[in-house]
């Protein structure tokens, strides 16, 4: 259950980071609110994309007081949700709608937000939603960052498929239409690092059929998590040649699952 403090004309200064408390607080309620109504439903997570709280220009903002905001609301949240018995995740993006920079504009700032919001309440009830476009927006590696997670302490409660270039804008492109060496090793990371959860897809197929486009990125979904599950089911093979250090011989192992 994705929380939508984006989309109205009243958040366009923000949701739970508002400049004015009463927009702040009405942004709080509406969020407490997604999570009953995500109970209600049958929803194991709820999800919170802060797409308008942030800035636009240098000096814009206080960034230790937005920060503070945004994790006193988040904390407000986690608690709620995990009285329901829900996970709480937020979701990185660099930019759009935000011309600047988003509060969390990368998955490594939403893991050390969720580090704190984990140690005010106890326990690890709040984690983070990867969009797989967003972090091709800063151009991260993403496989790597889901390790980063893990050595946090901090669970992903939640995976967004779509494609984006690096360096580029959230294109919504069909997921695994880009580079297929990059998004196999990202599905191999899911598996390695032991995640359970569910893999939506988030698409806006602003040109093509939307059907055709989610059944598109379905077909090479799939197609790419076999290569991770065969490239995993050697993972002693794969060990062993990085233990080399010898990029050529990581690529002798997995080359054959990539283009088979």
């Amino acid at each position: 259950m994705n929380t939508d403090l984006f989309g109205d004309a009243k958040w366009k200064l923000g949701g739970i980071t508002n400049a004015n408390k009463s927009i702040r607080e009405e942004a709080l309620e509406f969020a407490l609110m997604g999570c009953d109504v995500a109970k209600e439903i049958g929803c194991s997570t709820v999800a919170l994309w802060p797409g308008s709280d942030g800035w636009d220009y240098n000096f814009e903002v206080n960034y230790g007081q937005l920060l503070d905001r945004f994790i006193d609301g988040c904390i407000e949240i986690n608690k709620k949700a995990k009285s329901l018995g829900l996970r709480f995740g937020i979701e990185a993006k660099l930019h759009e709608p935000r011309e600047g920079n988003m509060v969390t504009p990368t998955s490594h700032m939403t893991i050390l937000v969720s580090k704190i919001v984990n140690e005010t309440c106890g326990g690890k009830n709040m984690g983070i939603a990867v969009d797989y476009g967003h972090e091709q927006m800063y151009a991260v590696e993403p496989a790597s960052m889901l390790y980063t997670a893990k050595r946090a302490g901090v669970e992903v409660v939640n995976f967004h498929l779509n494609d984006s270039k690096t360096h580029s804008n959230d294109e919504d492109r069909i997921a695994g239409t880009g580079d297929i060496w990059r998004f196999t090793d990202f599905c191999y990371a899911t598996i390695d690092t032991g995640y359970q959860g569910w893999f939506g897809e988030d698409q806006f197929t602003y040109r093509t059929d939307p059907v055709k486009s989610m059944a598109q990125s379905r077909e090479f979904f799939a197609n790419i998590m076999k290569k991770a599950l065969l490239i995993y089911a050697n993972k002693a093979e794969l060990q062993k040649a990085q233990s080399t250090g010898d990029a050529i011989q990581t690529i002798d192992v997995v080359k054959k699952y990539i283009y088979g």
